[in-house]
């Protein structure tokens, strides 16, 4: 699906993106990033935080590398992904309790706090119900 993505970008001024398909059978996330993108897996209640490897490059121009890799996604744990508009040294511990909120409050609260403000960023929270 990136590669596709990456020649569909070929005339534009190219970007950073990134695919998450959770298989909650499996308990497993496939994912695959290309350019400056962040993703984690984190446990329940905010705790261990596992980091998503995104190749380097640029979607629609240069993408040497389109690699998908493999993560577990314990039992009540939540994918975050991010755009570099977001600063990376986030953390949920900070605040009590907003893991156990809706996605979308704990992405707002993340833009809130750590939003860089001179880029556009995107956050998508996803949580097993």
């Amino acid at each position: 699906m990136i590669t596709g993505v990456h020649a569909a970008l070929r005339p534009t001024r190219g970007a950073a993106v990134a695919i998450a398909e959770v298989d909650t059978s499996r308990r497993v996330v496939n994912y695959c990033g290309v350019g400056n993108i962040g993703a984690v897996v984190l446990s329940a209640h905010g705790g261990e935080r596992h980091g998503m490897i995104s190749q380097n490059g640029t979607a629609g121009h240069v993408a040497p590398r389109i690699h998908e890799f493999t993560y577990p996604v314990p039992p009540q744990s939540m994918i975050v992904m991010f755009s570099d508009g977001l600063a990376s040294q986030w953390t949920l511990s900070a605040y009590p309790g907003l893991s156990t909120r809706h996605p979308s409050v704990i992405a707002g609260v993340l833009y809130r706090d750590f939003s860089r403000r001179r880029d556009d960023v995107t956050i998508v929270v996803a949580k097993s119900r």
